[in-house]
């Protein structure tokens, strides 16, 4: 928590999303497929998840960002 200033469980969400960020941005996986991919077994936690560190759904920013 000292050097990052979040908690572990936090820290290692906020790394989950970045990850996230890179397939939608480069990839045309589906958003489950996502999930699954960054070690997320439930989609709709994954965006709930997502929206709360990002401040948008997956969806939207995959469309922001491509």
């Amino acid at each position: 928590r000292k050097k990052t200033g979040y908690s572990p469980m936090v820290f290692f969400n906020r790394l989950k999303v970045q990850r996230a960020c890179q397939y939608l941005k480069s990839s045309t996986l589906r958003i489950n497929e996502i999930a699954y991919k960054i070690g997320i077994q439930d989609p709709f936690y994954f965006s709930r998840m997502f929206a709360k560190t990002i401040g948008i759904s997956p969806a939207e920013y995959r469309k922001k960002n491509s």
